[in-house]
């Protein structure tokens, strides 16, 4: 039996899966999850050139530097993702259903705290705010729109609503109940071909350990697919029927960046 010949350092081994990321901007504002993967995987992919010369010992140069992240996309893409990925490449077309009033939803003490966002269960198809009718609490009685709560965003577009710690909420000891409107959609059509642009966009991959350690990717040069949707569809009896979609993405270095930082940045938390 061989011999182990080193020891290994399980504080620089990473174990697990990773969060991808999208967004629009360099800084990862309003950056937005893209669900569940399989297969995640990122190359960085040189090129490398030799400088000959006759009377002197040959020199190897990196002469092209470029990333791919690739990766199986289990779930269908949220509007807000791919909005970032595709842009105006599609036509999106909402059918609205019918509107759909008096939905309650009850907000169970314990399972909230002042200004933590509650998603609403239902959205509009559309995409618009949501019309509430009214908050109430089980101690403190009927709360007060832009007061004692804010209806709000997040970043994957969804509404919910923050509620303040403000005179009249006095605990969270409480269950909350919301009435609101909605309209969901009757249908969605996406519709493509015939437009030539497509975005750039930047992407972030972040691996979290069970000890708390944090490794992110994120990338520094733009990122643009590679490739429409590939749709296999799977035997009706498979162990899995789930219908992956593959994704490649493209990462260019961004040479308006300082030199040595045009491509992609590697950041390590505890």
């Amino acid at each position: 039996m061989a011999n182990p010949q080193t020891t290994e350092t399980t504080s620089q081994v990473l174990y697990g899966a990773v969060k991808i990321e999208v967004s629009s901007a360099s800084n990862f504002a309003g950056a937005v999850d893209i669900g569940a993967v399989n297969g995640a995987k990122y190359t960085e992919e040189m090129k490398i050139s030799t400088l000959e010369a006759d009377n002197a010992v040959d020199r190897d140069i990196v002469t092209e530097q470029k990333g791919m992240i690739e990766f199986e996309q289990i779930q269908m893409l949220n509007e807000s993702a791919r909005a970032i990925m595709r842009g105006s490449l599609d036509t999106i077309t909402n059918i609205a259903g019918s509107l759909v009033t008096g939905q309650t939803q009850t907000i169970y003490s314990g399972s909230w705290t002042y200004n933590q966002f509650v998603p609403f269960e239902h959205q509009n198809g559309s995409g618009a705010i949501i019309a509430v009718t009214s908050l109430t609490g089980g101690t403190n009685g009927a709360l007060v729109a832009e007061t004692d709560y804010f209806i709000v965003k997040n970043d994957d577009g969804i509404y919910g609503v923050m509620i303040k710690d403000s005179v009249t909420v006095t605990t969270t000891s409480q269950n909350i109940v919301i009435v609101y409107n909605y309209t969901p959609n009757a249908s969605v059509t996406y519709e493509t071909g015939g437009k030539s642009a497509i975005p750039y966009f930047y992407v972030r991959m972040t691996n979290t350990d069970e000890n708390g350690k944090i490794v992110k990717w994120e990338t520094l040069g733009k990122c643009n697919l590679m490739k429409g949707d590939e749709i296999v569809f799977k035997k009706y009896n498979a162990d899995d029927t789930r219908v992956p979609i593959p994704v490649s993405i493209q990462v260019r270095q961004d040479i308006t960046l300082t030199a040595g930082k045009q491509l992609m940045k590697r950041t390590v938390v505890g």
